[in-house]
């Protein structure tokens, strides 16, 4: 008797992006053609679609007659999975499209495909008595019924696909579908295309929590009429979302963007997050807004920045005759957000106040003309970390005007921070969040996952979490990793049940679930600041042997750190970008500020000067002059105190150069205190990165 062959990979439960292509013709063409010719007419289809699959790193798991399973996920996984198999469906059927109209092959012409693709969990492992390695469950199950339902021609996908993908393609909502095996209509998305102009900034996930935004109806009915009231009139609107920490302010602007985008295809998106380690970053907010438009990256070099930068003025500038150029218009924009122009002839007319008053000026217009070339919304994240030049701008653009302005300013903000910014204040229709109640049924509407809970489990997590949505998250994610049944399903026992009293220990918690190397990395990572880049983590890493942190073997310090990083976003306790800041590095962001700011207070007083120091020489290599305060600030918790005040007087005079008189005094101040600060007698801060703006 043979012995099995080998099986390189485990029987697991995995989360996966199945899809389901089904060619059309087939059967019929069978009817009327040797089969001789159907079998070479198939094998050249099939050689197009499995190419496909395959380039876009597809498992392609069966062939089933004149149909293909494909899988992403397994048996190995990457952050951009279901991002990649929607973008195999598209070549899919860009790719039979051409074959059919050049073939010269009997039938060709009459072939066409049906795509249905679906995200969750499956069982992972081999089947058969040959062992073949597939899929699953009920996500298959899904995505075999989406294509069966879907059009000839077309890609749908089902609601958890769509929503790790949002913001990469054009899709339009379905009307819900009704599919065998299935008491309730599932919502079903149909892919139009990739999206043309860049989506807000995206971070991708390759958790397996399926959650639902709940108890935040009224919220999302105002946003929608303050959106139209918007779009309708001359004026821009400014709605903020305001709310204390883990309530879902950024998430609320996420699911109001995403079903926007879905229902109205052609809004215009631009969106910038400001961040604790760039508060005192003159125009931060409107750099960051510009660079994710255009793709520009902190280290590009000045005359690529500066071609990236007009060439992104001219397209929204678009072809409306005015008394000035997109070029000239770019420079004053430019110049305000840090890029150089050193022969430009517009900046030599118009030095110091004026220059800042025009490139108010041109900013305001170029929103107008994005305006007038469709709905348009500005989505400012985080506004209590922005810096004050980019509020006084902010400021600038919702002042009364003679022109129209029909753009919709939406901004998440925590209590109290803007009240010093009247004008923006006054301004504000302001919609404030509040805790969700404590009702186990929405616990369990939230989360899917563990709706067969007893009612006392879910009434526990509601009521410790005290409505808090970030908290509640958490305290389900370690609840499903801690009490599991053995085949993913959570513990229904309520003596199983442990939840910590609150959300400080139960991030720690969470943390400490981690392996030692992925746990080393998130505190690396947690002194960068909430977004935090690989290079930035291995030049800190280099500076932990010694320190337990990380194993000491300097040679494999990359693959630790590559392995520790990956293992944070599938835990999604941090989420990498599709794009970075720093072109050539991939960025990544804690998944909330609070989990950071745990993380960091994790690490040893001892041997965060070292950290601190090792990442400001690495920021100095790349980051452009507008990261001065930025250095400064890890050079400060370093101890490097002279080189720390020669970098905040280097931000000062660069912040006086744009305008930023406020952050110019302050950073000039801080100076001038480290100048005459003996070396070690100042205590490190726990958390935060720069100072507040208060």
């Amino acid at each position: 008797m043979t012995e099995p062959a080998a099986q390189p990979y485990p029987e697991e439960r995995r989360l996966v992006t199945v899809l389901f292509a089904d060619v059309q013709g087939f059967t019929t063409l069978s009817d009327q053609m040797d089969f001789e010719d159907i079998s070479d007419l198939i094998r050249e289809v099939w050689a197009l679609v499995d190419s496909a699959i395959e380039a876009h790193g597809g498992y392609i798991d069966k062939h089933i007659g004149d149909a293909v399973m494909a899988v992403w996920g397994a048996p190995h996984a990457g952050e951009d999975d279901a991002e990649r198999a929607v973008s195999a469906a598209l070549t899919l059927q860009a790719s039979l499209a051409h074959y059919t109209a050049e073939s010269s092959r009997e039938g060709a012409h009459e072939l066409k495909m049906r795509v249905g693709i679906n995200t969750g969990q499956v069982l992972a492992g081999y089947v058969g008595a040959r062992g073949e390695y597939t899929v699953l469950g009920d996500t298959v199950n899904i995505a075999s019924r989406l294509e069966t339902t879907s059009e000839p021609g077309t890609v749908v996908i089902g609601e958890s696909t769509y929503r790790l993908v949002r913001g990469a393609f054009q899709m339009r909502r379905l009307a819900p579908l009704l599919v065998k095996g299935k008491p309730q209509p599932i919502q079903a998305y149909l892919v139009e295309g990739v999206l043309e102009k860049p989506g807000p900034v995206r971070y991708r996930s390759m958790g397996g929590l399926e959650t639902h935004m709940v108890g935040r109806n009224s919220e999302m009915t105002r946003l929608r009429e303050l959106y139209q009231q918007a779009v309708l009139g001359n004026s821009p609107v400014l709605a903020v979302i305001r709310g204390e920490e883990g309530l879902g302010k950024s998430r609320l602007l996420m699911e109001f963007t995403s079903q926007l985008s879905v229902n109205e295809p052609h809004v215009n998106l631009l969106s910038a997050r400001s961040l604790a380690q760039a508060s005192r970053a003159p125009y931060f907010v409107w750099k960051s807004l510009w660079h994710n438009r255009f793709g520009l990256s902190q280290n590009d070099p000045p005359e690529v920045a500066c071609e990236k930068f007009v060439r992104g003025v001219q397209m929204l500038w678009g072809r409306q005759l005015g008394q000035v150029s997109a070029v000239e218009a770019a420079h004053f924009v430019g110049a305000l957000i840090g890029l150089e122009w050193p022969d430009s002839p517009f900046l030599a007319q118009a030095p110091g106040p004026a220059r800042i008053n025009r490139a108010y000026e041109f900013t305001r217009e170029l929103l107008k003309r994005t305006c007038a070339a469709g709905p348009t919304i500005l989505l400012l994240d985080d506004l209590h970390w922005a810096d004050s030049g980019s509020l006084g701008l902010l400021e600038h653009v919702l002042e009364p005007a003679d022109d129209s302005l029909p753009l919709f300013i939406l901004g998440a903000v925590r209590p109290g921070i803007l009240r010093q910014y009247r004008n923006l204040t006054n301004a504000a229709v302001v919609i404030t969040l509040k805790p969700l109640s404590a009702n186990p049924n929405l616990v369990a509407e939230a989360y899917p996952a563990i709706q067969n809970l007893p009612e006392p489990t879910l009434s526990e997590i509601a009521r410790v979490s005290e409505g808090n949505p970030y908290f509640m998250e958490e305290m389900v994610k370690t609840l499903l990793q801690s009490h599991s049944t053995g085949n993913g399903q959570p513990a229904t026992d309520e003596g199983a049940v442990q939840l910590p009293d609150s959300l400080h220990a139960m991030l720690q918690a969470r943390l400490d679930s981690l392996s030692a190397d992925a746990r080393g990395v998130a505190l690396l990572a947690s002194v960068v600041g909430r977004v935090f880049w690989t290079g930035a983590i291995l030049a800190a890493a280099h500076q932990s042997t010694g320190t337990g942190l990380l194993r000491p073997h300097l040679e494999a310090l990359e693959n630790v750190v590559s392995t520790g990083l990956a293992e944070l976003v599938r835990a999604e306790l941090a989420f990498p970008r599709a794009g970075s800041m720093f072109a050539g590095e991939q960025e990544y962001i804690f998944k909330h500020s609070l989990l950071r700011d745990v993380a960091y207070s994790l690490l040893p007083l001892k041997y965060r000067r070292q950290y601190h120091l090792a990442i400001a020489h690495w920021l100095a290599k790349y980051a452009s002059q507008d990261f001065a305060a930025t250095m400064a600030d890890h050079l400060e918790r370093a101890g490097a105190y002279p080189e720390a005040a020669q970098q905040y007087e280097s931000a000062a005079h660069y912040a006086r150069s744009v305008g930023a008189i406020r952050e110019a005094e302050w950073l000039q101040a801080r100076a001038t205190i480290l100048k005459s600060t003996p070396p070690d007698t100042r205590p490190l801060t726990s958390t935060g990165m720069l100072r507040s703006q208060s």
